[in-house]
C-alpha cells in the first residue's frame, strides 16, 4: 500500500512540475526567398526598444544561447542576419501568413518553386501583450523570419526573469532551421 502511495505521489509531482513551466502559444512566418542555407552568423539590431536594461540583457543572452545551440555564430560586426525583438503592451492587428512547414519548404523546394509560392495572408487580432522576435537579412534588409507570442499582459513577463526567458524560448522553438544539419 505504501508503494502505491509513493508511486502516486511521484506521478503527481512529475505531472505538476510539467505545468510549472508554461510555454506560451506562438505564431510564426518566414520569407519564402530567405537564404536560410547561407546564414551562418547573427547579430543584434541596436536601438532603444523601451525595455529596461535587465530585460534586454536577459533577452539577448537567451536568444544568443539558443541560436548558438542551433549552430549559428554570434558576430555583431559581420552578421548574415540581424535579430530584433520588441514588446507591444496594447492590442493590435497583425498580418501573418499560412505557410508550409519551414524546414520542409527550404529542403524540398528549389528556388524557382519558391518564387512561384503564394503567400496566404492571415489576419490576427492580438490581445494585450505581444512579444515579437524577428530576423532581418543583413544584405537586403528584408524580414526573413518572425515569431510572436501573445496575451502576455496579465503575466507581466518582464517582472519575472523566468517568464521572460520562457517567452523568448517559446518563440525561438518555432524557428526550425538548423544550419549545420542543412548545409550538407
Amino acid at each position: 500500500m505504501k508503494n502505491i502511495y509513493i508511486v502516486g505521489l511521484a506521478i503527481w509531482f512529475v505531472c505538476n512540475s510539467c505545468f510549472m513551466i508554461r510555454e506560451y502559444p506562438v505564431e510564426h512566418d518566414y520569407n519564402y526567398l530567405g537564404n536560410f542555407k547561407g546564414y551562418e552568423t547573427f547579430g543584434f539590431m541596436d536601438y532603444d526598444n523601451g525595455l529596461d536594461s535587465n530585460s534586454n540583457i536577459l533577452i539577448k543572452k537567451s536568444i544568443k544561447n539558443h541560436l548558438e545551440l542551433l549552430g549559428y555564430t554570434f558576430d555583431n560586426s559581420k552578421s548574415d542576419f540581424l535579430v530584433n525583438y520588441f514588446y507591444f503592451s496594447d492590442s493590435l492587428k497583425y498580418k501573418g501568413y499560412e505557410q508550409p512547414e519551414m524546414e520542409n519548404f527550404i529542403k524540398l523546394r528549389n528556388d524557382n518553386a519558391k518564387r512561384k509560392e503564394r503567400y496566404i495572408k492571415k489576419d490576427f487580432q492580438i490581445t494585450n501583450g505581444t512579444f515579437v522576435i524577428n530576423f532581418t537579412d543583413q544584405e537586403n534588409y528584408s524580414m526573413i523570419w518572425q515569431g510572436y507570442t501573445t496575451d502576455l499582459y496579465q503575466d507581466q513577463i518582464f517582472e519575472d526573469p523566468r517568464k521572460t526567458r520562457i517567452a523568448v524560448i517559446s518563440v525561438l522553438k518555432s524557428y526550425g532551421f538548423i544550419p549545420q544539419l542543412n548545409n550538407y
